[in-house]
């Protein structure tokens, strides 16, 4: 059970892992949009303001993967002495973000504001139970995004044969890069 919850990938990759990533992927990103729920970052979760176009929704979190999945493959490829194939760190890393369904189905849950953060504020200084429920919820949504985590690195170490120091400097260094990347990238589509 414990492998199927941190290291599917011992059993799932390549195409398959591609395909059922991708078909979470999607139902995450149309969660996100009847909920307006943002993806705007590698393991980003933010509220959007109403008005945001659909097809945002879709484009977020192909981005976020594809800002991950190529420094992953170009790291994989300068520092395994295996033979790395880009569809295992595609597929893999697609798969590793399935916790973010998640995240977002628990997030649908938070207190919602219309864009007024002062009076987001104020309502929430003046109702000990919104405070209580935000602060369960945000509970809920740490350990879903260090699973995240720790699924694309088990990805990623499995699919480019790393183990190690090489394989967390460099799954250190991809994940830096795909945040200021996915954040660069999605700053200029919206």
């Amino acid at each position: 059970m414990k492998t199927w919850l941190f290291n599917p990938f011992k059993f799932i990759a390549g195409t398959r892992a591609l395909l059922l990533g991708l078909g979470v992927m999607l139902i995450t990103a149309i969660v996100c949009m009847l909920t307006k729920w943002h993806l705007d970052g590698v393991i980003d979760i933010h509220q959007g303001k109403e008005g945001s176009p659909s097809y945002l929704y879709f484009i977020e979190p192909a981005i976020d993967w594809l800002c991950l999945a190529l420094p992953l493959y170009i790291f994989a490829r300068s520092f395994s002495v295996s033979s790395v194939r880009f569809i295992d760190i595609a597929g893999t890393s697609a798969l590793a973000r399935y916790p973010m369904l998640f995240a977002v189905l628990v997030s649908m849950l938070m207190p919602h504001h219309s864009g007024d953060t002062q009076n987001f504020l104020n309502s929430l200084l003046s109702d000990p139970n919104l405070i209580m429920r935000l602060v369960l919820l945000s509970l809920l949504i740490i350990p879903l995004t260090v699973w995240t985590v720790a699924l694309m690195y088990n990805a990623y170490s499995l699919s480019a044969n790393l183990k190690g120091p090489k394989a967390a400097w460099s799954f250190i260094g991809s994940f830096l890069i795909a945040e200021i990347l996915s954040k660069v990238i999605l700053s200029q589509i919206i």
